[in-house]
């Protein structure tokens, strides 16, 4: 690894770390995506991400009746595949026993939820010389297995397991050249078995790079987006800087919450 890039990452952890207290986000869920729906674009071969979210109440499942953080990391191989841990936190008031009644695991985890995510690829833009051709990715978050991880069989909204962003999907994404810039289509379906936020819908979205705000001094390109994401209505923009080491986001979800935040990306190998 080349010293200057070296410096960069040290840099970025320092970030990082000083903004770990106030709210930094960015694609709900750690992983490539719109603001909140999937996509179908994925990584460059050998991309590494840790994605900061500051998610407000209405971005999460009922579980959290407060606004929360969030954060992950993510790596992609070939092109083809992406895996996450992430990490939410919880205040503690979700589980108000005392602590002697609790197990030792109980009073260590209380305050974070931990899931994973995945994504694959199964066919690229154009690929096979098929220039009409979309990208078509599947996905998972927060896999979960029988009644324990989220398949709610009774009215309690609190749930009998946790699972709390359990979601799976499917989607496709066509992106057209326009002289004002470039134009991505992205049409999916989602769905889990929670009883709390049953998801069970289609998710449509496009965003807009316009042709003047792409590699104009310190800003790489400039992501306009709107979307439904089987829920709600999203508006938000995406600004990647620094070589698109760095990508800002901010999104007024379903017209009036908030949430905003930071990425940062490596490419640690190609071909990997």
């Amino acid at each position: 690894m080349r010293r200057h890039t070296i410096h960069k990452l040290i840099m970025t952890v320092a970030v990082l770390l000083a903004g770990a207290g106030p709210a930094h986000a960015q694609f709900a869920d750690c992983s490539t995506r719109m603001l909140q729906m999937p996509t179908a674009e994925m990584q460059q071969d050998g991309t590494f991400m840790i994605t900061n979210n500051f998610l407000n109440k209405h971005a999460t499942s009922p579980k959290w009746n407060y606004h929360t953080f969030q954060y992950g990391i993510a790596v992609s191989f070939w092109g083809r595949v992406e895996l996450g841990y992430v990490c939410t936190i919880f205040n503690g008031a979700w589980d108000p026993r005392p602590d002697e009644e609790k197990t030792e695991r109980q009073r260590i985890l209380r305050n974070q939820d931990r899931h994973f995510t995945g994504r694959v690829c199964l066919l690229r833009e154009g690929e096979f010389g098929v220039d009409w051709m979309p990208a078509l990715v599947v996905g998972i978050s927060d896999p979960t297995t029988g009644s324990g991880g989220g398949e709610y069989s009774t009215g309690d909204v609190t749930g009998i397991g946790n699972g709390y962003f359990n979601r799976n999907f499917i989607v496709l994404t066509k992106h057209f050249q326009t002289p004002w810039g470039q134009l991505g289509a992205h049409a999916g379906y989602q769905f889990n078995r929670r009883k709390d936020y049953h998801i069970n819908a289609p998710c449509l979205g496009v965003n807009w790079k316009p042709v003047w705000l792409q590699n104009k001094g310190i800003m790489d390109s400039f992501d306009c987006i709107a979307e439904f994401d089987s829920r709600t209505v999203n508006l938000g923009v995406i600004a990647s800087i620094w070589d698109n080491h760095f990508e800002a986001m901010f999104e007024l979800q379903n017209f009036q919450w908030v949430n905003f935040g930071l990425r940062y990306k490596l490419r640690i190998k190609k071909n990997i």
